[in-house]
């Protein structure tokens, strides 16, 4: 089941960073945000009722994600992780999750950052997000 109803992302930030020898430089960019599941509850006086479990089996790619070479997958570093934001009840259990630089859909030359996550939870949730990945400056187009 994939309830994903909204992904907030929040200002992305990037950082050059020197090889030791100073040859060659390499672009680390962390992404974060909220990724919403079920229906977001709204401010006032609603009452916020679960759906019950669900299964969460979803790959998304991050709004704000920076273009990358094709080449970039093969040498990138890419840390993920994942954490529950906003929830009602316990009952959560995140099973796997990835990020990874996945060509795009639409077949242009240039691969974005995509998540993969895998849970059975209780919705509506609020999942946070932080992914930093390092590439060499060729590798980032932007």
């Amino acid at each position: 089941m994939d309830n994903l109803t909204s992904i907030e992302p929040q200002p992305r930030i990037d950082t050059l960073v020197n090889t030791p020898t100073g040859s060659r430089r390499r672009r680390r960019t962390e992404y974060s945000g909220t990724v919403w599941f079920g229906s977001r509850p709204e401010l006032g006086n609603v009452v916020v009722t679960q759906a019950g479990s669900a299964r969460i089996d979803t790959a998304f790619f991050l709004p704000d994600s920076l273009p990358y070479s094709p080449d970039a997958a093969g040498d990138a570093q890419i840390a993920c992780s994942i954490a529950i934001q906003s929830a009602e009840s316990e009952g959560h259990q995140f099973i796997d999750r990835r990020a990874a630089l996945v060509p795009d859909p639409r077949g242009a030359a240039v691969s974005w950052v995509q998540v993969q996550l895998l849970a059975v939870t209780r919705t509506p949730v609020a999942v946070s997000y932080r992914v930093d990945v390092l590439v060499w400056m060729e590798d980032a187009l932007d």
